[in-house]
């Protein structure tokens, strides 16, 4: 831990920094080879922290070693790392040359860099035996936290000279790293703490994006709507400017827009933002900052990357099987969903509200060591084109399963393993989620696990009247499991489960070169077809053959349906409709009275043979309540190649959900690995 030194008044931007009130700071000259543990400290460098009521300062010094001319001197560069919120997430990356030029970014820890939230100042100064650099960033630049309003985590690194004979390459870097990559945010390791803190108070602030922005044409105008979200992170109520201004404007009338906002103590606010874009504007940044109503200074500044290029639906096509071999393709739409942090979502609930809104449940996978699952939640208002920004749901982190939309504002959903048994409640279109009600177990007395889509009864007024949904307990190990399949049902949205069945019809004893297995179902989904069956689109077991596989996996588990003719009392046995490679199988019931049964397809497995290496979506139809399904004229959602080496059987892509928009089309989503949540728009036809 060091100090940074408080100075009364700005030392003078120039790259001489032996003078004062540079002479009169403490240098740290600790800097070792990185990648070498327990390596001497290399001499010749050394730097000084500082700040003042408005700004950040860093020094750094670096001698000519052994050999060195003032050629090998002037290909150096000095990069500082600094991690202000102390999170891990993302750091800024500094670099400093001879010459006085520098680069600055934000690097991110899942990969790639936004821009740095503002202007810095950078003098260098070169000669025969030393160089020296000196960085300025204002305050109201740091992205701040409640945990980093008084220190932040830091790096420093010399590079030395790289090409021409007889120079020297490597670097030295303060402090010790294990290895040589050190732009990246995890090597923000060091730690310095401010010495006057309450200086900082007035940089309690942070503003950002709230989600994406949307571009759109208003005439002859082109007008960014971007929703920026103030965050108040600490002190008292204050009230404070945001203005939001394009940095590229050839037009020599800059487009820019101011707002008055008030915002308490430990609140947030998101204010939409709409300003004009700038003739001929391809890419840029909007600067957007937060500014004190008496002086005018500002307390907190950020940039917003702003294309003309928007992220939202894309040209796709979905394919249909002709019922000969071939297929007909349908324009589609298709997208990405935003990433939580940098780290890419599984969207594991979609539903449509009676506000006009579509909800989606979701998790951030982990990305780096440490790191947990994090439930999240987003709303669209244009049928999934443009999202929210995400709310993080505090202490959970489950991946949430079986949402439902129970009417009046009312949302819902499970947690989709065992690690935590509950159910939580929204009250107000999934805004906030104050209620968490303990899921009981299973009547075996373990916990039961959920994926799929519940059904959802409502009366006359859209409220839900009963709630039903499939769920599985599981003991043992792969290949070995032990799994049993429940149904159950509520009357109160979920809270309580009076009724919780255990189908015989769901389980099936298999022979297979004399050898006997007891098979269960897992995850499902539930429909209540037109004609007034219940319809249960259920996850099989791995195809027998592959049980002792040596590269078993559940991906290759496949799909059956099950309908009861007496609400759920007895139910058919089961109709294979995919023997294995796909399944998470979702239901709608289309204003036509066709079902519609979405799957992942993790592995082509057809005729028990692997068919083709294509990974992705695919939807079936029924047009006679359940009883057949016409997986001949299959329809492909999405679709890519995927083969991991000699392990086939291992997919690339799963979970998924879908939900019946108003104008009739299905909004699906499922996560592929190398890229998070896929969003399709598609129609049935």
């Amino acid at each position: 831990m060091i100090q940074i030194q408080y100075l009364p008044a700005a030392p003078t931007m120039t790259g001489d920094v032996s003078a004062d009130p540079w002479a009169t700071l403490s240098w740290h000259e600790q800097f070792t080879t990185p990648g070498c543990p327990g390596a001497e400290p290399a001499p010749g460098t050394a730097f000084a922290i500082a700040h003042d009521d408005e700004s950040l300062f860093v020094a750094v010094k670096c001698r000519a070693l052994s050999g060195q001319t003032s050629t090998n001197l002037s290909r150096q560069n000095v990069q500082v790392l600094i991690d202000s919120e102390r999170a891990g997430r993302r750091a800024g990356l500094f670099v400093c040359y001879p010459d006085g030029r520098f680069s600055t970014q934000l690097e991110l820890q899942s990969g790639g860099h936004d821009p740095w939230p503002g202007e810095i100042d950078c003098a260098a100064g070169l000669r025969s035996d030393e160089w020296s650099a000196c960085l300025r960033l204002p305050l109201s630049q740091l992205g701040r936290s409640e945990a980093g309003l008084s220190r932040i985590r830091f790096n420093l690194t010399r590079v030395l000279a790289h090409g021409g004979e007889g120079s020297e390459t490597g670097c030295y870097s303060y402090p010790a790293l294990e290895n040589r990559a050190f732009w990246m945010p995890r090597h923000a390791i060091g730690e310095a703490v401010f010495e006057r803190p309450d200086r900082l108070q007035r940089f309690a602030w942070c503003v950002g994006p709230s989600g994406r922005g949307r571009t759109v044409a208003q005439g002859a105008r082109v007008v960014h709507h971007q929703r920026v979200k103030v965050t108040r992170l600490g002190g008292e109520h204050r009230e404070v400017e945001l203005r939001a201004q394009f940095m590229q404007d050839r037009d020599g009338d800059p487009a820019r827009t101011r707002s008055r906002l008030s915002v308490g103590a430990g609140a947030s606010q998101v204010e939409p933002v709409a300003i004009r874009v700038p003739t001929g504007f391809r890419h840029g940044t909007l600067h957007v900052s937060l500014h004190e109503l008496d002086s005018g200074r500002c307390v907190s500044e950020n940039r917003i990357l702003v294309e003309s290029e928007p992220l939202s639906w894309k040209e796709h096509f979905v394919r249909r099987g002709d019922g000969r071999g071939g297929c007909i393709c349908q324009s589609a739409h298709q997208q990405v969903m935003p990433r939580y942090e940098g780290r890419p979502i599984i969207p594991y609930g979609l539903a449509t509200m009676d506000n006009g809104q579509v909800i989606c449940v979701a998790a951030a996978e982990a990305v780096t060591m440490g790191d947990l699952l994090q439930t999240v939640v987003t709303r669209s208002d244009d049928g999934g084109a443009t999202w929210d920004d995400y709310t993080a749901l505090d202490g959970v982190h489950m991946r949430p399963m079986m949402l439902a939309y129970l009417g009046a504002g009312e949302v819902t959903f499970e947690a989709g393993d065992t690690s935590e048994p509950m159910r939580m409640f929204s009250h107000d279109y999934g805004r906030t989620w104050p209620e968490r009600v303990a899921s009981p177990p299973a009547p075996d007395g373990l916990h039961l696990g959920f994926e799929g889509s519940p059904l959802v009864e409502r009366d006359d007024q859209g409220r839900a009247v009963r709630l039903v949904q499939t769920g599985q307990t599981l003991e043992g190990a792969a290949p070995y499991w032990k799994i049993r399949q429940f149904i159950r049902w509520s009357h109160d949205g979920g809270r309580t489960w009076p009724r919780v069945d255990e189908p015989r019809a769901w389980r099936k004893i298999v022979d297979h070169e004399g050898r006997t297995y007891d098979f269960c179902c897992g995850e499902g989904s539930l429909v209540r077809a037109a004609n007034g069956r219940l319809v249960a689109a259920l996850r099989t077991w791995v195809p027998p053959a592959f049980h002792d596989h040596p590269h078993f996996e559940d991906g290759l588990e496949g799909t059956a349906v099950s309908i009861s003719d007496d609400d759920g009392d007895t139910w058919s046995p089961l109709q294979t409709v995919f023997e294995g490679g796909r399944h998470h199988p979702t239901l709608l019931k289309m204003e036509s009275g066709d079902l519609v049964m979405v799957v992942i397809r993790r592995v082509d497995f057809r005729d028990g043979r692997l068919a083709s290496y294509r990974r992705g979506c695919d939807a079936v139809v029924s047009r006679d309540h359940g009883a057949t399904w016409d997986t001949g004229n299959m329809i492909v959602l999405d679709d890519f190649v995927h083969c991991d080496g000699e392990q086939w059987i291992r997919g690339a892509c799963g979970h998924l959900s879908s939900t019946l928009l108003p104008d009739g089309s299905i909004l699906t989503g499922y996560s592929k690995v190398s890229t998070g949540a896929v969003l399709v728009q598609w129609r049935v036809g």
